[in-house]
C-alpha cells in the first residue's frame, strides 16, 4: 500500500497559492506527512547579461532568492500551522526542477495549482502542470483556481 510520507508542493511566489495549499494541509493532516514547498526560479540570466553588470546581476539573484524564501516561510506560517514543513528553492525551468525532484526525493505525490490559461494564452507560455501531471512516475493532484471554474 502506498504511503504519503511526504508532498511535494511546487509553489509560484509570484502567483496566489492559497486555493490549493489548503488541500496539501488537509492532505498531510489526514496522513501525517511532511510537506516540501518548492519554488523553482525560471533563469533570467540571458535578459540581466545583456543590459547590466554582474556585480548588479548578482544582487538581483540574491534579493530574488531572498524574497522568495520570505514568501515561502509566510505561506508556511499563515497556511501550513502544525505540518513538518521544509523549503527548497531551486534554480531552472519550474517544470525540470519539479520533475527532477520527484526523481531524486523522497516523495509520494505532488500537489499544485493550475492557472486559468486558455487559448493563446496557454500556447505561448505553455502549462507547468500539465507538463508535470504527464511526464511525472508520482501522483499529482491538480487544483484550479476558482476563477477557472466560473
Amino acid at each position: 500500500m502506498r504511503t504519503l510520507n511526504n508532498i511535494l508542493v511546487p509553489v509560484d511566489v509570484m502567483e496566489p497559492s492559497g486555493f490549493f495549499i489548503e488541500y496539501a494541509k488537509m492532505m498531510a493532516e489526514k496522513f501525517g506527512s511532511k510537506i516540501t514547498l518548492l519554488y523553482a526560479r525560471p533563469p533570467l540570466d540571458r535578459f540581466y547579461d545583456v543590459y547590466l553588470t554582474d556585480d548588479v546581476v548578482a544582487k538581483l539573484k540574491s534579493d530574488a532568492k531572498e524574497r522568495a524564501l520570505v514568501e515561502l516561510n509566510e505561506i508556511a506560517e499563515r497556511q501550513l500551522q502544525g505540518i513538518d514543513v521544509s523549503i527548497k528553492i531551486r534554480r531552472g525551468q519550474p517544470q525540470d526542477m519539479i520533475l527532477e525532484m520527484t526523481e531524486k526525493g523522497d516523495y509520494d505525490m505532488v500537489i499544485m495549482g493550475t492557472h486559468c490559461r486558455r487559448g493563446v494564452e496557454r500556447v505561448l507560455f505553455g502549462s507547468v502542470a500539465s507538463r508535470v501531471v504527464r511526464h511525472s512516475t508520482l501522483p499529482v493532484l491538480t487544483i484550479h483556481p476558482d476563477e477557472c471554474k466560473r
